[in-house]
């Protein structure tokens, strides 16, 4: 028994380490997802040693313990940002991976009208599934569609117009899409990227994501008016990748003051991580964020409640 305590005392703390080295290699910043993972174990182990008082193996938890709790603790932090409530406009976003595989087109469609959301986005969105959705017109006449190929696609649904739509091309070489628009909010343009990332299972695919992740952050930091970016990023908010990210555009994600939010994969809860993101910029307040409910599926909903003020921008 003591032995197998040892080496997953060993191991976590291995990875704890390690994880904080993600830009140095492919399985250092898989490492980086699973911070949560690696504190629940830390602590599980931590109370083994206390119990037989072998101190060493518990200054080692400890370390563990410090090593996760620093990059997880802020996200539960609220934030200060304050913005009065006669003076805004409330917008609900709801953002879905629908898993071009999952056939329960009803579950998904139920959610949304039961959330009620101004903006209903989906990534993965198949063929069948881009034909399903069209019931959701009834409540949303703005849409937004773009069919990347057979299985793969993107949708916006929307009570609110979208104007200047637009396809981003964020690889040439595997023809990967964004798509881009305009809310109008109070006469105040917001922008709009929906996104779907690449899949980093590969060295391939992981250069691949690093580089759309590259694309969208020079994109982001170049747009004037302010920004909302959603979607599947294939990444966590522990990638330094991801990182660099926020630090490029200035974006701030909506989970920040709520918690870490897991939201994939729903098959493995116990591997549950943080892939699926909304993103605003400062002058965009998150006053919710949470995870929806199961629909079938391998990703759990985002959704998002943000304020915009009415007021104009200082000139």
């Amino acid at each position: 028994m003591r032995l197998v305590f040892i080496l997953i005392t060993i191991f976590t703390a291995l990875f704890s380490l390690i994880s904080y080295l993600g830009q140095f290699h492919q399985i250092f910043e898989l490492t980086s997802h699973f911070k949560l993972q690696y504190l629940i174990i830390s602590f599980c182990t931590l109370f083994f040693w206390i119990i037989i008082r072998k101190k060493f193996w518990i200054l080692v938890n400890l370390g563990c313990i410090l090593l996760n709790l620093l990059v997880i603790i802020p996200w539960y932090l609220p934030s200060s940002q304050i913005i009065a409530g006669d003076e805004v406009n409330k917008i609900r976003i709801l953002q879905l991976n629908v898993f071009t595989n999952n056939q329960q087109y009803n579950r998904a469609i139920a959610l949304v009208k039961k959330e009620n959301p101004d903006l209903a986005v989906f990534q993965e969105v198949s063929e069948k599934w881009a034909e399903e959705l069209k019931v959701l017109r009834q409540n949303y006449p703005y849409v937004f569609h773009f069919q990347d190929n057979r299985i793969f696609g993107k949708s916006i649904y929307s009570k609110i117009p979208l104007e200047n739509q637009d396809i981003k091309i964020i690889s040439k070489r595997y023809k990967r899409t964004s798509l881009v628009t305009e809310l109008k909010v109070s006469e105040k343009p917001i922008s709009l990227i929906v996104t779907h990332l690449a899949v980093p299972i590969t060295r391939i695919s992981f250069k691949v994501r690093n580089q759309e992740l590259k694309v969208l952050a020079d994109y982001v930091s170049k747009l004037q008016s302010p920004v909302i970016v959603v979607g599947d990023f294939n990444t966590s908010i522990w990638s330094p990748y991801y990182q660099k990210f926020v630090q490029k555009t200035g974006l701030r994600n909506g989970r920040r003051g709520f918690g870490i939010q897991p939201s994939w994969p729903t098959n493995l809860p116990l591997l549950y991580i943080p892939i699926d993101h909304c993103l605003v910029s400062p002058e965009i307040q998150v006053l919710n964020s949470r995870i929806g409910k199961d629909v079938g599926s391998d990703h759990l909903p985002v959704i998002t409640d943000v304020a915009i003020s009415k007021k104009a921008e200082p000139s």
